[in-house]
């Protein structure tokens, strides 16, 4: 669906995480923000 729309599927994960697994978050913060420099800007951002 997000294809749809022009977006690629790398740049969305979701993740079930609770207030007691502050450091789940940040291992998950670090990977989602080392993809996301991989994958460069957005090509729609404006």
């Amino acid at each position: 669906m997000l294809e749809d729309f022009g977006l690629e599927e790398e740049r969305f994960r979701l993740e079930w995480i609770s207030a007691s697994e502050g450091p789940k978050f940040v291992k998950i913060a670090e990977e989602m923000t080392k993809a996301l420099k991989e994958l460069g800007p957005n090509p729609y951002k404006s």
